[in-house]
């Protein structure tokens, strides 16, 4: 899948590890997550990791939502240095809600857009401004 090799492209390019779990979520920070982006530090490889037990629409919108964290830090996005100098709740909403916009941007360029990506988007980011319980 050409959208595929391309992420795979940019993250050897990038010196970011593109990794596949075959589990539905992997554990992060004490979390379970679909997948998650960690910038390279100090001359180690980053990490892209995408899990693949869901059904192929929700892992390409999974992928291009980590893909978009990696060009937010490739880019120096404000939002982005903002979220690494204060990992808050206002700045990691601010990060996320620019993330779904530029996956679901990126999905549509790449026609594999599904009818259901905004809404899964919208649930997400609706997820992140609900109290704790």
């Amino acid at each position: 899948m050409p959208f595929v090799l391309d992420v795979m492209s940019k993250c050897k390019k990038f010196n970011v590890n593109f990794l596949i779990s075959p589990e539905r979520e992997v554990v992060r920070d004490g979390e379970p997550c679909d997948g998650f982006f960690e910038a390279p530090e100090k001359g180690e490889s980053g990490f892209l990791v995408i899990c693949i037990g869901k059904d192929l629409n929700e892992v390409l919108h999974t992928l291009a939502h980590e893909f978009s964290h990696l060009m937010q830090w490739y880019e120096d996005d404000p939002l982005y240095l903002a979220w690494e100098k204060h990992d808050n709740e206002e700045n990691s909403i601010r990060l996320e809600e620019d993330a779904e916009k530029r996956a679901l941007d990126m999905l549509e360029k790449w026609d594999i857009l599904d009818a259901a990506a905004s809404e899964r988007s919208d649930k997400y980011i609706s997820s992140l401004k609900e109290p704790p319980k």
